[in-house]
């Protein structure tokens, strides 16, 4: 009976050091995207309709201060996909002579590849509200992206840009400022 005790004691440590070697296998990760925000687009100022462009003409600015994100990989039906989670961080100021409560515009994510090829690009429209009668206003939008992969190991090769969605005119005004 004791030789009997011992064998199933035995076995029983055998059958743990086998499970415990399973839990600390490495578990495979894969780096995320990396994520950038455009500096051309990093930035919107909007005037007033017919106006000289000037600072006095100014209706609101809004600039991408940051983001924060992850990312992770699943392999459904066959095929791989990595799923990015963006949280985009937005200051919002007031012009000087402006008085209103909302504003709104839009920004993008643009997704490249390997020699800057567009995989494709989504809208996203920022409406913020004014409270209190402050000028300022700190907004942040949640995103979620799901890119499918041949490859987990492709991710890591692909980058998500982040900027304002400009007119020319705007985009041009940003060029110049940057001149300065």
């Amino acid at each position: 009976m004791v030789r009997i005790l011992k064998t199933f004691i035995s076995w029983c440590a055998i059958g743990l050091l086998l499970a415990a070697c399973g839990a600390l296998k490495k578990r495979v990760s894969y780096p995320c995207p990396n994520v950038l925000i455009l500096q051309d687009g990093k930035k919107l100022t909007n005037f007033k309709t017919g106006s000289r462009r000037d600072v006095t003409d100014i209706l609101f600015q809004a600039e991408i201060l940051n983001f924060q994100g992850s990312c992770n990989y699943e392999k459904r039906s066959g095929k791989w996909e990595t799923q990015v989670d963006l949280i985009v961080r937005f200051l919002i100021t007031q012009g000087n002579t402006t008085n209103f409560s909302t504003t709104q515009f839009k920004y993008f994510v643009v997704i490249t590849g390997l020699e800057n090829r567009v995989h494709g690009k989504s809208v996203f429209p920022v409406v913020g509200t004014f409270k209190e009668k402050r000028s300022t206003l700190l907004y942040e939008d949640s995103i979620r992206l799901r890119i499918p992969l041949d490859e987990p190991t492709m991710g890591e090769k692909l980058r998500i840009v982040l900027g304002m969605q400009l007119s020319p005119e705007e985009l041009q005004y940003n060029r110049e400022k940057q001149k300065y």
